[in-house]
Order: structure tokens, then sequence, then C-alpha cells
């Protein structure tokens, strides 16, 4: 199992060299932890060096520590400047998240780093407490339920879910408890309304565990659970009506390929979910991961981890009603590239990671249609594709 869980984890945090190289057109200097990048271009940078206009804030690994960049209501990308990096080297991690804008989580090895987020500025302050043990050793995946009360965590090694309560004050985990799995504990999904917790096996397994999230976040398996259904990644949208979800295959898995998405009802009495008609869907490209947009008229795929494929990102409108999708007008979207999207909340923004850069593009929230915003950071480090994105609060 822990040589699988490494061949999957192709997407998580690389432990890089401290030494920052060449910064692309960026002019860098650097110390044991920190770094300093300034964009040549410098929108939405104060005449203090300071960040201003601040539509979201995009956190990712960079040469082994965390750093941050920002997109400017105008559209203009740049890395967050005098940003004071987290004193810790990013290497055994897994996921990284935000919940309800104000606290940043991340999982590394044994423990969940915690920090507040300056609402203005992007800074990053420990949380008292943090890091927070996790009895997981090597984590898949991080999620809250929409409410950000809780935060679940999957070990994929260690085939459970853990369960943290949230303060809603200070943002400090609290140890809710655990629930086991059988077989691999993979990428984590709720519900819209935050009524299920879903658990695929990734791309190693043919089933999906479900769970009810109780009051106080434990977790009770529904009936039927697990069901047999071969997906890596599911995401749900805001009714708490559907899941769109791929299987991942063609992403340097050697397991073929897979150009669909899948789309499931969910039954919200019970949690079960059952294709909808005329799922899966096709693609035009091979999709690694998708997301869906905040204001769920529209799900997106991503496939720069798909060896040889001709990169792109594609856009599919969500028919309210049935849950069946058709192509965003421009679709495929040739310019943005990336293993992996996120959206800002507000739904302006779609911000990317690929191997070396960060980009943004600007969204239309009436069609869908997707154009890149500013220019792209180049000259990072190497970096897994894990990121976590806000809008300031």
């Amino acid at each position: 199992m822990a040589m699988k869980v490494r061949v999957l984890l192709s997407s998580v945090v690389v432990l890089a060299t401290i030494c920052l190289a060449g910064c692309g057109h960026y002019n860098c200097g650097a110390t044991f932890g920190s770094s300093t990048c300034n964009s040549s271009g410098g929108g939405g940078l104060g005449n203090g060096g300071t960040a201003t206009n601040v539509a979201a804030f995009d956190y990712f690994p960079n040469m082994g520590i965390t750093d941050a960049a920002f997109v400017d209501t105008s559209g203009n990308f740049n890395l967050v400047p005098n940003f004071v990096h987290p004193n810790l080297t990013l290497s055994g991690g897994g996921d990284m998240l935000i919940v309800q804008k104000k606290w940043l989580y991340q999982a590394i090895g044994l423990k969940t780093y915690a920090y507040s987020i300056a609402g203005g500025t992007g800074a990053l302050t420990p949380i008292t407490g943090s890091p927070f043990v996790s009895p997981n050793t090597e984590v898949v995946s991080l999620i809250s339920n929409p409410a950000g009360t809780f935060l679940f965590e999957s070990g994929a090694n260690d085939q459970q879910v853990v369960v943290f309560g949230v303060d809603q004050t200070t943002g400090a985990l609290t140890t809710v408890g655990s629930s086991p799995i059988t077989g691999f504990a993979g990428q984590l999904s709720t519900d819209g309304l935050g009524k299920y917790l879903y658990v695929t096996a990734a791309n190693l397994g043919t089933q999906v565990t479900v769970f009810a999230i109780g009051s106080t976040g434990a977790l009770t398996p529904v009936v039927g659970s697990p069901f047999s259904i071969s997906i890596a990644q599911l995401e749900g949208e805001p009714t708490g009506k559907f899941l769109f979800g791929v299987t991942g295959n063609g992403a340097n898995n050697g397991v073929g390929t897979d150009s669909h998405i899948y789309v499931f009802s969910i039954d919200q009495t019970t949690g079960a979910i059952t294709p909808v008609t005329g799922s899966p869907f096709a693609t035009t490209l091979i999709p690694a991961s998708l997301t869906v947009h905040p204001s769920g008229k529209f799900v997106y795929t991503f496939n720069g981890s798909v060896t040889g494929a001709t990169p792109g990102t594609e856009g599919y409108q969500i028919n309210a009603t049935t849950g069946a999708l058709t192509p965003v007008v421009g679709s495929p979207f040739t310019t943005v590239i990336g293993s992996k999207g996120e959206f800002d909340q507000s739904g302006a923004y779609l911000f990317t990671q690929t191997t070396g850069e960060v980009a943004v593009a600007a969204v239309n929230t009436t069609t869908g249609a997707l154009s890149i915003s500013g220019k792209p950071i180049t000259g990072l480090g190497p970096s897994g594709g894990e990121f976590a994105v806000t809008d300031p609060h």
C-alpha cells in the first residue's frame, strides 16, 4: 500500500532545495525559510511595497517554503510583498485548506499547521496550539463542511478519516474522533449542504465510502456504504443535489485514459449517489482533476499532469435540474493550464498551478468563459500543485 500511495501522490508537496535559484523575470533574494520576489510589472503594489486593492490571495509551496501571491481588482497578479514565510520546511505533506477566509491549514507529516490570515495583507500568524498532532501519517486530503465548523482529514496508509472541530473564534483544532475506511482513504468531499462526507479510493480502488455528518462532527456510515463506484475525485455544488467526478486515469498513473466527467445525484435523505441520465459526459481533453464554480453553474477540468496530452482547461455548464453538462462557449481554454484549479469565493478568479508557475484566469460568471488575467508568476521552485485560495475577510 505504501508504494501505491507514493505513486498516487504525485501532486503532493515536494521537498526542494532551500537555496533560491533564478526567479525568471523576478528579482529575488533568499534567506533560510524566506524569499522575496518583486515583479517587473508592479501592478497592485502601493508606494510602500504593500498589496493594494486585493481581490484574492493564493498560498502555495515554493522551494520548500510557503509563499503567497495576490490578484488585485484590476486583474494584476504578483507575489505578496514583504511576505513572512512560515518557518518550516514542506516535506511529506498532503493538502492545504482555507476555512471561512480566516484560517489556513496545512498538513505535513503527522502534524496539521494552522494560521490566521490577516484580511488586508494576507499575512499568516500561527494559531495558538499549532501544529496540531494528527493520527494520520500520510495525509491525502483536507476538507471542511460548508459551515466551516469541522475539518476532515483522510489518511491513506492509516485507512481512516480524522475529524477536527474548528474553534469559531480562534481557528484552533480539537480532535473529535476518527472513522475507519475499508481500503484506501483517498480524496474527500461533502455535499453542498454539509450533510454527508464522501471518501473516494482515488485511482487505486473501486469504491466510495459515505458518512452522515452528525451535529458534533461524528461520522456514521450510511446504509449501503461503501458503494461500488470507481472514481478518483468527487466535488459537490451548493444545492447538495449533485456530485461531479473524474477517474484521474491518465494522470501519470499508467492505467489508461478516461475522457469523461461523471455526474451523480444525491439522495438527500440517505446520502446514496446514483448516476444522472447521460452520465458519464464526454470531454475533449483527458481530465486529471476538476473543480466546481462557487455559483454551482459550471464545472471545470484540468489535465496538466497528464503525460503527452494536449494541455488546457475545459468548462461545462451544469443543468440545475438534471445535472447534465454542456460545453461552455470557447472551451477548451488552451491558455489556462494546470494540474489543479481553485476559485476564490467570489468566483471571479480561477487559480492554477504547474511546476515552476502559478497563474490566474478571470472568469465570466455569466457565460463561464475564462481569460488569462495578468502575467503568470514564473521561476518558482518545484511544487506539487497543492495550494489554497481566499478572498480577503
